[in-house]
């Protein structure tokens, strides 16, 4: 399974902007696949956590430096960037966060920890569902492009 660039290339594209190449030293160790992370390695992991919670079934890749979650398909369902940002796939009635203006709607763009309060069970529970959300649509879609092809 890998990120299939066809299904999504607005996201790509829009990653592809900040990528900057680099080579991994052990001075800067924050390189993957030829290319510096763009998010804090915390929060690289904070998405994998979230992915093992809400989507095992999806997988950790990365593109550009940027960590993303994709479906068995290769379709991106969700991002991590900075120290705190994660980007969700929610084209329905949903309103976390902001849309973001990266990717275009239906992305989400929101924080991966609560802001300015302690973060409550509540709360992530809440993120557990939104990316449950975010692979069920991106899940859908593809299901809707396979029996239209």
């Amino acid at each position: 399974m890998s990120i299939d660039f066809r299904k999504n290339a607005n996201v790509l594209t829009a990653v592809h902007k900040f990528a900057k190449p680099k080579e991994r030293t052990n001075s800067n160790p924050y390189v993957v696949d030829g290319y510096e992370l763009h998010a804090r390695p915390e929060l690289a992991d904070r998405l994998k956590n979230l992915m093992a919670r809400s989507t095992p079934e999806a997988r950790l890749e990365f593109a550009f430096g940027i960590p993303m979650l994709c479906t068995s398909v290769g379709r991106v369902f969700a991002t991590a960037g900075g120290t705190h940002s994660l980007s969700l796939f929610l084209p329905e009635e949903e309103n976390w966060g902001n849309s973001d203006p990266e990717y275009g709607e239906p992305w989400r763009q929101g924080y991966a920890w609560t802001k300015g309060r302690p973060h409550t069970p509540a709360d992530e529970e809440q993120l557990v569902s939104l990316l449950r959300h975010a692979y069920a649509a991106a899940m859908k879609m593809d299901a809707g492009v396979e029996s239209s092809g």
